[in-house]
């Protein structure tokens, strides 16, 4: 019998790394709800991939409408949409030119309210991406600064006409030698031939020029810095109150915040942050009661603090949960705790190529990668459990898909599905309910690969049925946003994807295609799990959001893993194989139950109140094993 522990506490380093912002300065002064986010699971749409209805070959609004029906089988709640706002499309859609209207290329304001409409009639509620931090450098406000130093919108943005440091100037030398150098991160400022100053301050890439929040700390050397109470950062958050409140009246349930703790320049500690947007949120919830703030922040303490009701556990490369998706390196095949090969480190990148002797990461283990994130994860929800919500994603636009690499079979995609769609608050990245493919040597459509980041394999078009292109639009296969790869296949490369389906020698590792058609009357397909899964999650209270979460781990094997989930009544056990090697658990049980949902084969027996567990190589099963006050 193994020897189970709970992960209750958190390790000194880790406190380190997560320590709260100045204990006891910040107190929640709202509510934690609203109530319907309890029981939610969200539905994440890249609008330019989703369904085309003009046949331009880029998805629209009219096109999500006319899947709606789909959306609701689902049995999600809440659509958040990537950026649908005015945009010259150099980074997806996050540099803005107008944020008060929808860009053309997806239709119209009016489209956008008849939506929410149909959304709302059918209980889904509908959030959209709010890029807080930056526009576009041909966002009219951007052009009318650049020229005056007394107008509107001359101090929304950060102007200077010296760089601070020689560090400054070297990232600026360098970025300006880029061919693409609109579309570069490096360094902070940008240089241009402007009448108010030589240089702006940037956020992302260097055509996303910063919106102007102030400093944390001015420094009265930089004339540049302003406080966050100057007229200038007042203005600025005026604005965003403006274009929160102008969605709001067209019936936004809320946003997620792109970039949430980027405002403030010089905010080490992000107490001036937490400050403005602890303003936002006492200000929509006075004036928009029952609306959601969630956050791209990946830090929970910090995030939730500054009043969002929800921050995102984002799996970047130096966060927790990050080895349970992939390596430490993005492009990395294998190496992580979901895999076939239990987690063995990576020996081939995703271009087929060996990783340098170097980079092989051949000491953390699968436990250290699993207790890494227990600890972690235990940690945030104690902490804010007054405060907030945090929520797993399957994936986004901004990372590789779940299917990549060689996890690349709808049995292995279901183990990671039973992982997140049994934590508090998850996040459903379209397409993931079916499995779509993560290919790398995309081609780089509007920013989307960057620094070595293969962004566009997560960006392709959703995969409908086994018509043309998928479904997804009846446009000619080379006028697609991006390109479909509807095959259950072990490839990595775009490029050989096409040349061997080409020389029709395409390797594939199941049977059927990547599709809602081929899936949906399929009870055994990953889409049917997904459905199961949620429709399990939302009738038994033990899964919402509000209900606790207690991790077990086996110090002497990391394998399956296991979690409970403890509501009022009931407590359940979430247990997960996700190896090419059969694995054990035994856990107490007060009696046999008949509620439980599994995948794969799973054999199971009560022997004197525990229950043994034995799972087949990729299986899972989700099950009661007893009352929600008992102590384990």
């Amino acid at each position: 019998m193994k020897k189970i522990i709970s992960i209750l506490l958190l390790s000194f380093a880790s406190i380190l790394t997560y320590a709260q912002p100045k204990p006891g300065s910040f107190k929640p002064t709202w509510e934690k709800g609203p109530e319907w986010l309890k029981n939610a699971v969200i539905y994440q749409i890249y609008p330019s991939s989703f369904k085309d209805s003009d046949g331009n070959g880029i998805g629209d609004i009219p096109g999500v409408i006319s899947k709606l029906d789909y959306i609701e089988s689902l049995g999600v709640d809440v659509i958040w949409f990537n950026p649908l706002f005015s945009s010259t499309w150099i980074d997806g859609g996050y540099d803005i030119t107008d944020f008060y209207s929808v860009d053309n290329r997806f239709g119209t304001n009016d489209d956008l309210v008849e939506l929410i409409r149909q959304a709302h009639s059918r209980g889904i509620r509908v959030m959209l991406d709010l890029v807080a931090g930056h526009t576009s450098y041909l966002h009219p406000w951007f052009q009318e600064s650049s020229k005056y130093t007394n107008h509107r919108y001359s101090d929304y943005y950060i102007w200077s006409d010296v760089l601070p440091d020689k560090k400054a100037e070297a990232d600026l030398e360098k970025m300006l030698k880029s061919p693409d150098y609109m579309q570069s991160t490096t360094g902070k400022w940008m240089s241009g031939d402007y009448p108010r100053a030589k240089y702006y301050y940037k956020n992302f890439y260097a055509c996303q020029p910063a919106l102007n929040y102030g400093y944390a700390k001015p420094d009265p050397s930089h004339p540049w810095e302003q406080s966050v109470d100057d007229e200038g950062p007042r203005a600025v958050r005026q604005e965003l109150k403006n274009i929160m409140a102008f969605w709001y009246g067209k019936g936004i349930d809320g946003f997620r915040v792109d970039m949430a703790n980027s405002l403030v320049k010089g905010d080490s500690d992000k107490s001036t942050t937490i400050k403005v947007w602890r303003e936002m949120r006492e200000w929509s919830d006075k004036n928009y009661p029952d609306r959601v703030l969630m956050a791209e922040w990946g830090s929970p303490k910090y995030c939730l603090a500054s009043g969002f009701n929800v921050d995102m556990d984002l799996n970047s490369v130096n966060k927790p949960n990050r080895r349970l998706y992939f390596d430490n390196k993005h492009q990395a095949d294998g190496g992580s705790y979901f895999s076939l090969n239990g987690g063995a480190p990576s020996r081939f990148d995703l271009y087929g190529k060996p990783w340098p002797r170097e980079l092989v990461d051949s000491v953390t283990t699968p436990y250290d990668m699993l207790k890494r994130y227990y600890d972690y994860i235990t940690d945030c929800f104690e902490w804010v459990e007054d405060w907030g919500y945090i929520a797993s994603i399957t994936g986004n636009h901004d990372h590789l898909r779940l299917n990549t690499g060689a996890r690349n079979t709808p049995e292995q995609l279901k183990m990671m599905m039973t992982w997140i769609m049994m934590m508090p608050l998850p996040i459903l990245y379209y397409g993931d309910e079916i499995g779509l493919r993560s290919l790398v040597d995309m081609p780089n459509v509007e920013g989307a690969n960057h620094n070595g980041k293969e962004r566009s394999g997560a960006r392709t078009p959703m995969q409908w049925d086994s018509s043309a292109n998928a479904g997804f639009s009846s446009c000619s296969p080379e006028n697609l946003y991006l390109p479909v790869c509807p095959e259950w296949t072990s490839v990595t490369s775009y490029k050989d994807y096409v040349e061997l389906k080409k020389q029709n020698i395409l390797p594939l590792v199941s049977e059927g295609m990547i599709s809602v058609e081929s899936q949906q009357d399929d009870p055994n397909s990953l889409l049917n799990w997904v459905r199961t899964l949620i429709r399990f999650r939302k009738e038994n209270e033990a899964f919402w959001a509000d209900s606790a979460f207690e991790p077990l781990l086996d110090e002497t094997a990391p394998y399956p893993m296991v979690f409970l989930r403890k509501g009022k009544k009931e407590t359940f056990a979430v247990v997960i194989n996700p190896t090419g090697l059969p694995q054990h658990t035994s856990l107490k049980s007060s009696r046999p139950s008949s509620k439980y949902v599994s995948s794969g084969k799973v054999e199971m027996n009560w022997k004197q109140s525990r229950i043994n567990i034995d799972l087949a190589p990729v299986s899972c099963i989700v099950l009661k094993i007893g009352h929600g006050n008992d102590k384990r």
